[in-house]
């Protein structure tokens, strides 16, 4: 067995040598030696880097220090791999070694808690790495209340510095007082099945939080996943790379990262009853997103920049790529305090019944050059993008649907270009496809009734007053004269477009 690892391994890095890139199943992230670990900011979003011993969940079984654990706390005070197993009623194991020193962890079927303190606490190290080994199942819980009273973000698994999960085995992470896992560096996950509970935040890396791949399911009462460094340039970000991710029963953000938030494959499952994925930049790139919140969706803004209505500098909402699948009760679907821009992927919003909350919300620029995006929601405060988009779109404000009510945009050849099934009560259509064009005529199918459409421009509202689209004003709904449930109406011509009664 022990030979076959090491064959896995020689061929891992001939792959990593002549390509510089590992697929695994994820979006294929840079891959650099152990000793070339930086990332770089391009526009504004992270270049994750992940090194070659992060993704390998081998060891050296032979220089291995093996400890069965009973009654007492372990020490690690070198660098080395030390295997775990056995039960730890009350005690911890503690990583206190030199500040160049690189320790492996390998749990192998081990119980460990502790009831005043973390299960398992690096002091120190240069960096450390947690294996969860092939076929075992893991538990790390911590207690109630601590002895120490000093003021940190404690976890059941807690690090101050560097810490990597990586393997294939299972791990439960139980955090009773305040988090689950928590670094105050950086934070990677690339491999394992992992549950997490936690009192307040599940998965929290100061400086950030990556995740290449594995099954992650988190059930926490504060942030699902949490980078808060505000100090240091290119820190306080979340990188979602790869794996299945579930965020469920969060009161505050599904993933709340201080500097950027992005996804850039995997799948990740949202549900909270605040807000799903919040960064100063949040980015979108590829991926599955399913996430049902309360309140925004997908929120950018910047906490340092408040009293002001007016955009914020630097901060964007971006969805390049990916499967969106959004829905809001009481918030908008798309929110930014700054600019909006989408250029590929496909965005489906289920927006809120009534109130200020709306499809899109954003202060500065809102632009679309690619993709496809159709929701539906409120007329309030609706708002379409601006006329600096290259990209067709609509925004319509009829009467009052239903849920459950079929929404489909449709060209004059009958194809069909986006549909949409109501989730609850709705009376605006937001409707934007690669297929759209300026000067042509589509049909917009809500339940029984349809209207004929021209795009006289390269973005149409009807039905709204205030904001039309070509800028981030926002208006209400122009009142049809005929505003029973289930039926159109005919709304007013305001411009930007002509539309007729089919």
């Amino acid at each position: 067995m022990k030979k076959i690892k090491e064959i896995m391994i020689a061929v891992l890095l001939v792959c990593l040598t002549m390509t510089g890139f590992v697929s695994c199943g994820t979006s294929g992230e840079n891959v650099k030696s152990e000793t070339d670990s930086s990332d770089t900011i391009i526009s504004g979003k992270i270049d994750v880097k992940y090194t070659s011993r992060d993704l390998d969940g081998s060891w050296d079984d032979s220089e291995a220090t093996k400890v069965n654990l009973s009654n007492e706390s372990y020490t690690i005070k070198d660098a080395g791999v030390y295997i775990f197993s056995g039960t730890l009623k009350d005690g911890q194991i503690i990583v206190n070694a030199g500040d160049t020193d690189k320790v492996q962890i390998v749990l192998d079927g081990a119980n460990i808690k502790c009831a005043d303190g973390p299960a398992i606490m690096i002091e120190q190290a240069d960096k450390v790495f947690i294996t969860l080994a092939e076929g075992s199942e893991n538990t790390v819980s911590d207690g109630k209340a601590y002895t120490s009273a000093e003021d940190q973000p404690w976890g059941a698994i807690f690090s101050r510095d560097n810490l990597t999960i990586n393997g294939s085995g299972k791990l439960t992470v139980v955090g009773n007082y305040n988090n689950g896992i928590v670094s105050k560096d950086d934070l990677k996950i690339t491999d394992g099945v992992i549950e997490v509970t936690a009192k307040n935040d599940g998965l929290r890396g100061r400086d950030s939080v990556r995740i290449y791949n594995g099954k992650i399911s988190i059930d926490a009462e504060g942030d699902g996943i949490k980078s808060n460094n505000d100090e240091d340039e290119g820190k306080g970000f979340v990188s979602i790379d790869g794996g299945e991710i579930t965020i469920k029963n969060v009161s505050s953000q599904g993933i709340d990262a201080f500097y950027v938030a992005q996804v850039n494959g995997g799948t990740v499952n949202i549900d909270s009853t605040n807000e799903g994925i919040q960064g100063k930049i949040v980015y979108i790139q590829d991926g599955i997103l399913n996430i049902s919140v309360s309140d925004d969706c997908l929120n950018a803004t910047d906490s340092t920049q408040t009293g002001s209505e007016n955009a914020q500098d630097g901060v964007i909402l971006e969805i390049a790529g990916g499967t969106l699948n959004l829905s809001t009760t009481a918030g908008d679907g798309l929110d930014s305090n700054g600019d909006l821009t989408v250029s590929g992927g496909t965005t489906v919003i289920q927006g809120s019944a009534g109130g200020a909350e709306v499809n899109l919300d954003y202060n500065g620029d809102g632009v679309i050059t690619g993709g496809t995006v159709i929701g539906v929601g409120n007329t309030q405060m609706a708002q379409n993008f601006g006329d600096d988009s290259t990209q067709g779109a609509i925004l319509y404000g009829g009467s009052n649907y239903s849920a459950g009510t079929t929404v489909t945009l449709s060209d004059s050849d009958g194809k069909k270009l986006s549909s949409i099934k109501a989730e609850r009560d709705f009376s605006c259509v937001l409707v934007s496809s690669p297929d759209m064009k300026k000067g042509e005529i589509y049909t917009l199918k809500i339940g029984d009734d349809s209207q004929s459409i021209e795009l006289s421009a390269i973005v149409v509202s009807e039905g709204i007053s205030g904001g039309m689209g070509g800028g981030p004003g926002r208006g209400k709904v122009d009142q049809p004269p005929d505003n029973r449930e289930g039926s159109m109406g005919q709304p007013p011509d305001i411009g930007g477009g002509s539309i007729k009664k089919q």
